[in-house]
C-alpha cells in the first residue's frame, strides 16, 4: 500500500468541505426525523389510530413508538 500523502492545502480544504456535507446530512436527518415523529404523534393524539393500530401498521413496537415520540417530538 501506498503511503499517505501529507496534508495539502487542497485535502485540508476537501476534508472541511467534507464535514460541512456530513453536518448537513446530519441536520438534514434530524429535521426529517422530526417531521416523521410529529406526523404518528398527530394520528395518535387526535385519537385516528390507537397506538396498538399505528404499531401494527408501521411494523414497530409500542415501545419504539412511544420512544421515538418521546425523542423527537417536542411538547410545550
Amino acid at each position: 500500500m501506498a503511503p499517505t500523502r501529507p496534508d495539502t492545502p487542497q485535502a485540508t480544504a476537501a476534508k472541511k468541505r467534507l464535514d460541512a456535507a456530513a453536518a448537513a446530512r446530519d441536520k438534514a436527518i434530524e429535521a426529517a426525523q422530526r417531521a416523521y415523529w410529529s406526523a404518528v404523534a398527530a394520528e395518535i393524539e387526535a385519537k385516528n389510530l390507537t397506538q396498538v393500530a399505528t404499531a401494527a401498521h408501521l411494523d414497530f413496537s409500542r415501545e419504539h413508538i412511544r420512544k421515538q415520540i418521546k425523542r423527537y417530538v417536542e411538547t410545550n
